[in-house]
């Protein structure tokens, strides 16, 4: 979609919406939210929030979404949200929410379109909860060294794809995490640090690529490298011994 066509679903979605007494709520998420995030393959991400006991109607009836006769796909995320792919290749998800469940979720970039009742009171207090919990926690550095560890010992016992899961995934997906809490970048997100990690940091996109091709002992060392190499000189008072003696554990020649 370019801007112009992009711009215009969502202004369908937000008319189609006002129409439905039990909606009190619209709020698009992410790209949807942000142009500056936007590009020709984003999607249309966007909560729908309703009273209470009116999810599922809408869930059930999906007429209120703009070009549903054209859906090729829907696939369903328990409780309530879908994904929906379009014969276009426009794709759409979305969560149908009572305002108990928005408290439980998750927001980082974000704009109300419809609010009826108190939305966004309710929506600000949900994105300052999930800044909070993005923040470093004590541990963190120590579970990086658990899950490189767990990485080392599960391809010493055979079980490569298990091993690759832990360091590919976990352990990267843990180190990220940590950068990012510690990163001033207004860029970051707070829901996932892997999002544009190119365009924000390409040299670190770049070496953790390089990881993926390292046998596992390798890779889990170069990432204790990386984020002593990257937070040490911030917070010299965290665990650096223990990822010292981790370190030693996988490679006893260090």
């Amino acid at each position: 979609m370019d801007t112009t066509q992009f711009e215009h679903y969502t202004e369908r979605l937000r008319v189609s919406l006002e129409t439905v007494p039990q909606v009190v709520g619209l709020v698009t998420l992410g790209s949807t939210a942000d142009p500056t995030f936007r590009d020709e393959w984003s999607d249309h991400d966007f909560w729908v929030i309703t009273e209470p006991g009116a999810q599922d109607s809408l869930i059930e009836d999906l007429s209120w979404l703009p070009d549903y006769q054209h859906i090729l796909f829907e696939v369903s995320h328990r409780p309530h949200g879908r994904t929906i792919l379009f014969l276009n290749r426009h794709r759409v998800e979305f969560a149908v929410l009572d305002a108990s469940e928005v408290s439980s979720g998750k927001i980082e970039r974000y704009r109300i379109l419809i609010d009826r009742d108190g939305v966004a009171e309710l929506i600000g207090n949900v994105h300052l909860e999930t800044h909070r919990q993005a923040k470093l926690r004590p541990e963190a550095l120590e579970n990086l060294c658990v899950l490189a560890w767990s990485a080392y010992e599960l391809h010493a016992r055979g079980e490569i794809l298990h091993a690759r899961q832990y360091v590919d995934g976990f352990a990267i997906n843990q180190l990220l995490n940590i950068l990012h809490s510690e990163s001033g970048d207004d860029r970051k997100d707070a829901l996932d640090p892997r999002r544009r990690l190119e365009l924000r940091t390409p040299e670190l996109a770049t070496e953790l690529l390089e990881v993926y091709g390292k046998p596992v002992p390798d890779a889990a060392l170069h990432l204790l490298d990386i984020v002593e190499r990257e937070l040490k000189p911030k917070a010299p008072s965290l665990a650096w011994d223990k990822v010292a003696l981790v370190r030693g554990w996988i490679n006893p020649s260090v």
